[in-house]
């Protein structure tokens, strides 16, 4: 089945620090919040504190189409300015409160169809800022467990959430997964189910995210791109080399 507008990942919110939010043209929220500071005890072992990565750096860092493996194609994530219905739009405004010093995106799709696999890192000049707007991000989320309405695209969102914030990665000071399922309509058209799996970290004052959009269920994909995505991340703002990971190929 060949993806149409709809289900196509908002991909300059994917550039977004949390934008868990409008990342994708499907998104909803549902979270409990434990008081927003669950960064990681790993965080003292590295060497030195973590700076905000230059263009340079973010474009290593990036998941990398050799990661994904034969039948994906990529190419750069571009700018939308488009807003997403409910508390996800309310979260989108914190977004907007700080300005990155560097950001970059990749979108990739398996053959000219699904599944769709967005990543992007942000990079902001000051941790302590980034932070905040993270954990608020968080408390906005938690009190949502499902998206309905129309974006400014005139998509209609009929969506459910589950959210978590255990940090699951060595090397990660903060993170946030979402899983959502439901349907999308574009103006006029017919809904359409869609799964949705999405994961954020933060590494410092850098935000990465990595999100997967297909009309069937593929957590256990989503979770090897994802880790391959934190590890690129990780690698790089310690100043190591990421490793040359491939995932399995969509079942």
């Amino acid at each position: 089945m060949r993806r149409t507008p709809a289900f196509r990942p908002r991909r300059g919110r994917a550039l977004a620090p949390v934008a868990v939010l409008a990342l994708v043209s499907a998104l909803a929220a549902g979270c409990n919040d434990d008081g927003g500071d669950s960064d990681s005890d790993d965080k003292d072992e590295k060497d030195g504190p973590v700076v905000a990565l230059t263009e340079e750096q973010i474009s290593e860092a990036l998941l990398q189409e050799e990661n994904l493996g034969e039948g994906w194609i990529s190419r750069p994530a571009e700018e939308d300015d488009g807003k997403a219905p409910g508390c996800l739009g309310q979260a989108d405004l914190l977004v907007e409160q700080l300005e990155y010093q560097a950001k970059a995106g990749t979108e990739f799709e398996y053959g000219d169809s699904l599944p769709t696999v967005d990543t992007s890192i942000s990079a902001y000049a000051a941790e302590p800022s980034i932070k905040a707007i993270f954990d608020q991000a968080q408390v906005v989320l938690s009190a949502c467990t499902s998206i309905t309405g129309e974006d400014t695209d005139g998509n209609t969102w009929d969506l459910t959430m589950k959210t978590t914030e255990d940090v699951r990665y060595d090397g990660v000071d903060d993170q946030l997964d979402l899983s959502a399922t439901g349907t999308i309509a574009e103006p006029g058209g017919q809904p359409v189910e869609v799964y949705i799996e999405t994961t954020y970290v933060r590494v410092g004052p850098n935000i990465a995210v990595v999100a997967t959009v297909d009309v069937q269920q593929r957590s256990t994909e989503h979770a090897a791109w994802a880790e391959i995505a934190v590890e690129r991340l990780v690698d790089v703002a310690q100043g190591d080399e990421p490793e040359d990971t491939t995932a399995p190929a969509p079942a």
